[in-house]
């Protein structure tokens, strides 16, 4: 645990002047370290689904104005753009999608539309779209079922599911489906290097900076497509989706070797572990037994990996929809993700982790499951992170509830590594709790260590230079406030500092980064014993009451701060080179967006390591670099003020 806190501290202790209710039960303890446990946070934790935004025109109307305006006020980083089931049949050539959950009915999209609405104006935010799989897309709307007559005789909630579109006949009821439409109709073949091909017309005929598009979806939700796009008639199969994901995927990485592709984006979980309804023919089958869907594809994808050399996925991707109601289990729905020990309610699909039900299994650590199978399919340093990308955590009957689910998903991300959130649905009270992460968090997740976890958890963050620390406190106690005594090792905190508390919100209270729900303190800590002078004094021991249902950031400071070492802060997974660290100085200009380092080095097979940051700490992109091959050639993704990190160099870039 390092140093006593005597050695670093002497015997200061602070007691936080914080007017709370005050509890009756014993303080819970947390421990921060930070020099333990240092690990980058990615940004695109801090994303969400597209909404409000129309792909009707590269144009953005006072609607879509407010609604941007409000993700970078909050502090939005990523958003995923490609619309769920409706991209499995995009077509960008025709600039049209199939509605499989309308009829099947055929409109215009044109996703160029919303890119330039990303790159034009949304900084800081970069965009997924995806790729389709299924084989075909959409190519007419002649053959659209005449929805609107329809509805107007039968009712706005007659059933919209049903296979109408090219032809199809229904009964009078709204329900029977008579004959289904042929699909050929209003589809087309659409083999893998179709759907790559957008790609180059993107980044060679379009000039899109395709760094703000770097992560592309594998499809949407592919083991389910039986039920959402039941007129193909696929046969979905673990062997014909990895044989299709394969295809895809090796035909994209040859035209983009920087390429992110995110997959395979299960449905819910249910799916984690079964294609389609789980009949005994749709399990996936191997040679000494059934496999769950989750492990197999695994499985496969890292053997034709091995076998072709081609990179096949970067963020393992699914999506959650959890659906219980009560109190207690929205609290613990974050420590399905990883917690080993917890029995969750819900469990079900992944009785059949094994391959076979076993009714007893209720320990669901997905997460935890999937690292386990990529290390031990894909072998250690494999670099492939994590995923939610669909979820809903909306408690519509009280925000806060909402806000204090959506906190405890993102703090439990930043501890373990994963690198893309982005919820389906959106509610009250999530601008509020994603602003507080991403407006006064820091690049790294350092370890924090608390007594009594499952009700009251902090998240800490620490800024490149050591010089700012965050600890955001999330109390899940529905009725009582919480005392906590806090300890901090290996930063000598000023004994002035901020706290910033969300608790109690109704309706949406966000707005803008200066108007919003926060309640802000300044704290004058008392310092018992070392020194009172108020340029000097620092602690390392706080004292304070959490109120019930609460979040709560503390602010610290120090006069005295410690560089993070960029190098030792990496997702796990990744694999970590130390050896053969240049300490060669370098030269760097930059050239419009592109910033080039030359090397100097008299040893040119050294290897040194760099990372290009915002100047919010948030690494843009990193890696490892061969002097000999004499120049660093990095892009920007859009002017602004950059730090560049290469070897034990540090540039403050400015890119016009």
């Amino acid at each position: 645990m390092g140093y006593s806190s005597s050695h670093i501290f002497g015997t200061a202790a602070v007691v936080l002047a914080a007017c709370f209710t005050t509890a009756t039960h014993a303080a819970i303890d947390v421990t921060v370290n930070t020099q333990k446990g240092v690990m980058k946070i990615s940004p695109y934790l801090y994303g969400r689904n597209i909404d409000k935004i129309s792909d009707g025109t590269a144009e953005t109307d006072s609607t879509e104005e407010a609604f941007i305006s409000q993700m970078l006020e909050a502090g939005v980083h990523f958003l995923r753009a490609n619309n769920g089931n409706n991209a499995t049949r995009y077509n960008w050539r025709h600039k049209m999608t199939v509605h499989p959950d309308w009829y099947n009915n055929v409109y215009s999209h044109d996703w160029t539309n919303t890119a330039q609405k990303v790159l034009g104006k949304m900084p800081g935010i970069d965009a997924m779209y995806a790729f389709q799989l299924t084989g075909w897309a959409a190519s007419s709307t002649d053959y659209n079922f005449g929805d609107w007559n329809w509805k107007q005789e039968h009712g706005q909630n007659a059933k919209s599911t049903l296979d109408l579109a090219g032809g199809g006949e229904v009964a009078d009821d709204g329900e029977t489906l008579i004959k289904a439409g042929d699909y050929k109709l209003y589809n087309m073949e659409w083999p893998a290097d179709s759907t790559v091909a957008i790609i180059p017309y993107w980044r060679d005929d379009l000039k899109f900076d395709m760094n703000r598009f770097k992560y592309w979806s594998m499809d949407n939700e592919m083991e389910i497509w039986r039920g959402t796009h039941s007129d193909l008639d696929l046969p979905v199969t673990g062997d014909f989706l990895v044989e299709h994901y394969i295809d895809v995927a090796k035909k994209a990485r040859a035209l983009w070797k920087d390429i992110k592709l995110t997959g395979p984006v299960t449905a819910n979980e249910w799916q984690w572990c079964s294609i389609g309804s789980y009949n005994k023919e749709d399990r996936p089958k191997g040679p000494d037994r059934n496999y769950c869907w989750l492990e197999y594809f695994i499985m496969k994808i890292a053997e034709e990996q091995k076998k072709s050399g081609v990179r096949l996925l970067d963020v393992f991707d699914i999506h959650w929809y959890p659906s219980e109601k009560d109190y207690e289990s929205r609290m613990n729905w974050h420590r399905v993700l990883f917690d080993t020990t917890y029995n969750y309610p819900g469990a079900n699909g992944i009785k059949n982790v094994t391959g076979k039900w076993d009714n007893d299994n209720t320990k669901e650590f997905i997460f935890k499951r999937i690292n386990d199978w990529l290390n031990q399919y894909f072998g250690e340093g494999h670099g492939i992170t994590l995923g939610i990308t669909e979820t809903s955590l909306i408690d519509e009957d009280d925000p806060m509830v909402t806000a204090l689910t959506y906190a405890s998903f993102i703090g439990t991300m930043q501890e373990n590594g994963v690198e893309i959130f982005t919820p389906w649905t959106w509610g009250d009270g999530m601008y509020e709790v994603l602003h507080l992460f991403s407006r006064y968090g820091h690049a790294n997740r350092v370890l924090s260590i608390s007594s009594n976890d499952s009700l009251v958890s902090a998240y800490s963050s620490i800024t490149n230079k050591g010089d700012s620390l965050t600890v955001i406190f999330v109390n899940r106690a529905e009725k009582d406030a919480q005392d906590v005594q806090l300890k901090v090792e290996n930063f000598e905190a000023k004994t002035k500092f901020k706290t910033l508390t969300l608790a109690g919100i109704t309706g949406e209270t966000f707005v803008s980064h200066t108007k919003n729900a926060l309640k802000e303190d300044s704290v004058s800590a008392k310092v018992s014993g070392g020194s009172t002078s108020a340029t000097t004094s620092f602690a390392n021991k706080f004292t304070m009451t959490l109120p019930a249902k609460s979040i709560t950031a503390v602010l610290l400071t120090t006069e005295k701060p410690e560089v993070v070492d960029s190098t030792d802060a990496i997702k796990p997974g990744v694999q970590h080179r130390r050896s053969g660290i240049s300490t060669a100085k370098n030269s760097l200009v930059t050239q419009g967006r592109n910033i080039v380092v030359s090397s100097t080095a008299g040893n040119r097979n050294n290897t040194t390591h760099y990372a290009l940051s915002n100047v919010l700490g948030q690494v843009i992109t990193s890696g490892f670099w061969n002097a000999g091959s004499l120049t660093l050639n990095l892009i920007a993704p859009h002017a602004g003020k950059y730090i560049l990190r290469v070897g034990k160099q540090s540039y403050s870039v400015v890119v016009k």
